[in-house]
């Protein structure tokens, strides 16, 4: 199982729930409607792509009051023994188009 989590400071304005749905959905994400402080988003099928294998996105910004930072979680059935996983390139993605 491949996991991945990273902090990332957010600078601006704009309120999480209201950012990082149309990134994620540009990245290939379902996302639930944000409840609270959280949302999840869920990759979308694909053909020639094992089931276990889609990726999972939890972010959490519960604390960003006090800290200003965004908490995401990436995770999926990928082998950890792979030096890249589509969790750590779907989580550097993001973290990138939220630097921008």
């Amino acid at each position: 199982m491949a996991y991945c989590r990273a902090l990332i400071p957010l600078v601006g304005g704009v309120a999480p729930a209201e950012l990082l749905p149309p990134l994620l959905n540009e990245l290939g994400l379902e996302v639930e409607p944000a409840s609270g402080p959280t949302l999840m988003a869920f990759e979308r099928p694909c053909a020639g792509r094992a089931t276990r294998d889609y990726v999972r996105l939890w972010a959490d910004w519960s604390d960003i009051s006090q800290t200003s930072e965004l908490w995401l979680e990436t995770i999926s059935g990928e082998s950890m023994a792979h030096s890249r996983t589509r969790c750590s390139d779907l989580l550097e993605q993001i973290r990138s188009a939220l630097r921008s």
